[in-house]
C-alpha cells in the first residue's frame, strides 16, 4: 500500500513545499469543520470579549429602547411620582409583616377592595397599542388562520389563555399553602420547572391575585403578587412565554402593566402600605430556567410615566366616543 506521504507527494509533484501547504490547507478544512482541539488563551480572551459585548449590547438595546419611550413624554413631575408612591402609606417591610400577621393570624389581606365600574389596566394597554403592534399582531393572526383555520385557531387561542390561568393557578396555590393539583398541560407543568430557584425566593407574600384600584386615577386591575424576593418588598408579573425573553424589553409592555399595578396598590384605600421596586418574571414552557428582571424604584418611576401616557391617550379614546 502507498504510504500518505508518498501519495501526497505524487499529487503535489514530489515538492516539500507543496506537501507543506497541503498539510496546512487540511489543518484549515479541519478547523472550519470542528474548531480548535484545545482553546488557547488568545482564543478564550477573544471569546470572552465577544461575550462581553453581546452583553453590553443587550444592555445598550434596553436603554435604547426605554429612552425612546421617555422621549416621547413629559418629564415625570412630583404630581406622576405621588401618582405612583403614596407617602402617607408606610413601607412594607419585615416589622410591616410581623405586625400584619399578628394582627390577622389566618389572613394575608386586610380588606379586597370592591370591584367598580372603572377601565382595567389589561383593556386600557390593549386600547392603547401602538400601529406598528396593531399591524404585528393582526399579521401574526391572518398567518395563524392560514395554517390552522378560523375554528383551530380560536381552540388554540382558548388552549393558551387556559394555560395561563393553570399557571397562575399553580403559583397561587403554592404561595398561599393551598395542595396544588398537576395539570393535564405539560407546558404548564414546565413552566413551574421553570420557576424553580425562583418560587424558592419568594415569601411572605401579602396580596395574591387580588383587585386593586387607584382611587385618583379611576383604573383598576388584578395585581399577580405583592411578596418579598430574597427580603425585599416587591409587585411581581408573572409571564408565559415560549420563546426566550433575554432582555427586559422582549416582555413589550410588562413593565408598563407591572408600573400600573403598583401604582394602584400604593393608592388603593384599601391597603395602608407601599411598594416601591418590581420584579418581572418570565417562564418558559419548555422548563428552562425563568428570566428574572428585577426593577428598582428609579425603573418603576420611569416606567409608570410611560403607563400615564398610555392612560392619559385611553381617556382621550374614550372621550372621542362621548
Amino acid at each position: 500500500m502507498i504510504g500518505i506521504r508518498a501519495s501526497l507527494r505524487f499529487k503535489t509533484t514530489n515538492c516539500k513545499k507543496d506537501l507543506g501547504t497541503v498539510f496546512k490547507q487540511m489543518n484549515r478544512d479541519t478547523k472550519q469543520l470542528f474548531g480548535d482541539l484545545l482553546e488557547t488563551s488568545k482564543t478564550r480572551k477573544h471569546r470572552l470579549k465577544l461575550a462581553e459585548k453581546i452583553v453590553g449590547d443587550e444592555k445598550e438595546k434596553e436603554n435604547n429602547y426605554l429612552n425612546r419611550l421617555k422621549s416621547k413624554i413629559k418629564p415625570t413631575t412630583e404630581d406622576d411620582i405621588n401618582g405612583m408612591v403614596n407617602d402617607s402609606k408606610q413601607n412594607l417591610n419585615q416589622e410591616y409583616y410581623g405586625k400584619l400577621t399578628i394582627e390577622m393570624p389566618s389572613e394575608m389581606i386586610i380588606h379586597e377592595t370592591p370591584k367598580r365600574d372603572l377601565p382595567s389596566v389589561t383593556n386600557i394597554l390593549n386600547t392603547t397599542m401602538s400601529e406598528k403592534s396593531k399591524a404585528a399582531l393582526e399579521n401574526w393572526k391572518k398567518s395563524m388562520i392560514e395554517k390552522m383555520g378560523e375554528d383551530g385557531f380560536n381552540k388554540y387561542s382558548r388552549e393558551l389563555m387556559a394555560m395561563g390561568s393553570a399557571m397562575h393557578s399553580k403559583i397561587r396555590s403554592h404561595l398561599t399553602g393551598c395542595p396544588s393539583d398537576i395539570s393535564h398541560y405539560d407546558e404548564v407543568e414546565n413552566c413551574w420547572k421553570s420557576l424553580d430557584a425562583v418560587i424558592k425566593n419568594v415569601s411572605k407574600p401579602i396580596l395574591v391575585e387580588k383587585m386593586v384600584v387607584h382611587d385618583g386615577l379611576s383604573y383598576k386591575g388584578i395585581v399577580d403578587c405583592v411578596a418579598f424576593y430574597k427580603d425585599t418588598p416587591v409587585v411581581i408579573e408573572w409571564k408565559k412565554s415560549s420563546r426566550d425573553k433575554s432582555s427586559l424589553q422582549a416582555t413589550y409592555d410588562a413593565p408598563i402593566q407591572l408600573a400600573a399595578y403598583m401604582g394602584a396598590v400604593n393608592n388603593d384605600n384599601s391597603y395602608d402600605f407601599k411598594v416601591e421596586e418590581g420584579l418581572v418574571v418570565v417562564a418558559y414552557s419548555d422548563g428552562h430556567p425563568a428570566n428574572v428582571f428585577k426593577l428598582t424604584k428609579q425603573a418603576c418611576l420611569d416606567y409608570w410615566t410611560i403607563w400615564m401616557k398610555r392612560l392619559n391617550k385611553y381617556k382621550q379614546i374614550q372621550s372621542s366616543f362621548k
